[in-house]
């Protein structure tokens, strides 16, 4: 019956059972009549109809679970994520800032901290909460041997209180030796753990590093290096590009462990790099056929260990667990320290040094927060979506400030970035040859600003701008040029004058717009060529309660001394209530609140309101 008339459009039970019951009307007649459901060939249309609709739902589900868009299987979607560049997470950790506390004792007739009897407290040391037991991790060293950020309170005529500030985590460090014997191709070892944050650190049992890389065929990575001018640049680390042989990948899978896989090399030869030419750019294609359209890239041109090395004995891996709903703790919560690990630099014993490192303590003034369980779907599905838009790549001016300032702070400490096209665009004359070369249309200054120790405007050092440029270099795009330039802090005193209304203190309200002044110059909200209102500035004092009106503003240049090096002529700046900045990329800065920040209460018939 070549003729008979199929419809592939049945999706549903009642769609195939309608037209079982049609084709069987029109094709047999004679043969069966009767469809009514006592009969018992109903029972055999039903079950192919069933059938029908069972298949057709699975070929749907099976078709959509391809697509990040509509999948729905927490598996598929973890295997799409990776493959699109994003990362599930399985836990967030929570993370507050933790007040340390140590005392110290006065050094001699001098009323001064003796910092012999200074403590350091290593990164990593736990701080437990003392209602939930959850620990937490301290994320840098705590050093009481420099006053840097140190905030001393005198208790009397033999010991001060010394007080840092550190960020902590919700997390707690675990380790697990994966086995192995015989290197074999991509070998794959499973952590089963429950809330793991990251991995720490993998060494073999020849103590050699395994790296951590985001996929096999990327056989360099940034690391770091101790910065032998660190105590004059403010630098600690050097970053730098290193081939890393021993490197692997790690995968959180749907049921929340974390998988890793290693390199197809074997482990007795070297990663060494094979140069293309003729001779080699063809290896393993078939001779005799055309080879210009063929697509090649690094990981399949050669037969090298482009993929790195294959394990052949055991590694201990280091890695952190916590986070979650319940790492989100109250204040004053974390009071309990492990102190094992503090230690004197200085090498001081006895009962008195007993005695100091007994005094340490801590508390969180604030509550720890950001501790979650694992993305949910709707979460996987849109953060895969958006890592494979932005593909960790610098493309837009705000792509390169935001990868600026994403310089880990042990690089160097970058405060404020500028990025604009490179202004010297014109033909020029090359010094070696008579004819003119184009500067490349595609070059940006980025200016950029470091902060000093304490947290005030400053130029960035070479070492931190060649660390800069190392990190950006693996994001830029390829006809990219960045020059990395200095930018200018320009520092200002704010002078202002009010009248206030009758039954307020004349001195709580200018305290108050004080604090209203120092919360809008706070440096953390202002940017490089950023102008200045005075519109704003009065709009913000007249918030302030009891102000009943505003006389005058007048901004002053600080130079010289503890301030910037560079003048700057603020009435030739002022432009209709605004103060720009100069040509030249530069900020304005309050650099002392405290001081350069000055009010005063006018009589009711003083001069006229400012506006």
């Amino acid at each position: 019956m070549a003729d008979n008339k199929i419809s592939y459009l049945n999706k549903t039970f009642s769609d195939f059972k309608t037209n079982l019951i049609n084709y069987t009307k029109t094709y047999f007649p004679n043969s069966y009549n009767d469809f009514s459901d006592a009969n018992p060939g109903a029972v055999f249309i039903e079950l192919a109809s069933y059938i029908g609709d069972v298949t057709s739902f699975y070929t749907d589900t099976q078709i959509q679970e391809n697509f990040l868009l509509y999948a729905k299987e927490r598996e598929n979607l973890f295997a799409l994520s990776y493959g699109l560049g994003y990362s599930p997470k399985v836990s967030y950790a929570s993370n507050t800032i933790v007040d340390i506390f140590q005392l110290i004792p006065s050094s001699g007739s001098i009323s001064v901290p003796n910092l012999q009897y200074g403590l350091v407290i290593p990164e990593n040391t736990i701080i437990t909460s003392v209602s939930t037991g959850t620990k937490f991790l301290i994320i840098d060293k705590v050093d009481f041997t420099n006053t840097t950020n140190t905030e001393i309170t005198f208790v009397d005529t033999n010991y001060f209180l010394l007080k840092k500030s550190v960020t902590a985590i919700s997390a707690e460090i675990k380790s697990t030796t994966l086995q192995f014997s015989t290197p074999q191709k991509f070998q794959i070892a499973t952590i089963n753990d429950t809330n793991i944050l990251q991995i720490l650190d993998a060494t073999d049992a020849s103590s050699n590093k395994w790296y951590e890389v985001p996929y096999l065929a990327q056989s360099s990575i940034l690391t770091t290096i101790a910065n032998p001018t660190s105590g004059s640049d403010g630098v600690p680390y050097l970053v730098n590009y290193t081939k890393v042989p021993r490197r692997y990948v790690s995968r959180f899978l749907s049921d929340d462990t974390l998988q890793l896989e290693f390199g197809a090399g074997v482990a007795n030869a070297s990663d060494g790099t094979l140069l293309p030419n003729p001779d080699n750019i063809q290896l393993g294609l078939i001779p005799g056929i055309s080879n210009l359209l063929t697509g090649y890239n690094k990981a399949n041109v050669f037969f090298t260990q482009e993929y790195g090395l294959a394990p052949s004995n055991n590694i201990t891996v280091r890695y952190l667990v916590g986070g979650g709903i319940t790492s989100n703790i109250s204040s004053n919560d974390l009071t309990s320290i492990n102190t094992l690990g503090v230690y004197f630099p200085s090498g001081v014993t006895g009962t008195l040094a007993d005695q100091i490192k007994a005094s340490i303590a801590s508390t969180n003034p604030g509550v720890a927060s950001g501790g979650r369980g694992a993305d949910e779907v709707e979460e996987i599905r849109n953060n895969a979506l958006y890592a494979y838009q932005s593909q960790l790549r610098a493309v837009t001016r705000e792509d390169y400030i935001v990868r600026a300032l994403s310089l880990p702070a042990n690089y160097g400490n970058v405060a404020k970035v500028y990025v604009t096209q490179d202004v010297a665009q014109e033909m020029i004359p090359t010094s070696t040859v008579s004819t003119t070369e184009m500067r490349n249309p595609l070059s940006l200054d980025m200016y950029v600003l470091a902060y000093d120790d304490n947290k005030k405007l400053t130029t960035a050092t070479n070492t931190l701008k060649s660390n800069l440029a190392t990190y950006i270099n693996q994001y830029r795009m390829v006809t990219d040029a960045v020059n990395i330039k200095d930018a200018f802090y320009i520092n200002i005193g704010v002078d202002f004058d009010i009248t206030v209304q009758r039954d307020y203190n004349n001195n709580d309200v200018v305290t108050n717009c004080i604090l209203s002044l120092q919360n809008y110059f706070d440096i953390n909200k202002w940017t490089i060529n950023q102008p200045i209102s005075i519109s704003d500035i009065i709009s913000n004092l007249v918030k302030v309660k009891g102000v009943q009106s505003v006389v005058k503003i007048e901004i002053t240049n600080k130079q010289g001394g503890n301030y910037s090096p560079y003048a700057y002529d603020i009435p030739g700046a002022t432009r209709q209530s605004n103060i720009y900045p100069s040509v030249d990329p530069s900020i304005f800065e309050v650099r002392y609140p405290d001081t350069d920040i000055q009010g005063r209460v006018l009589g009711l018939g003083s001069t006229t309101l400012i506006c």
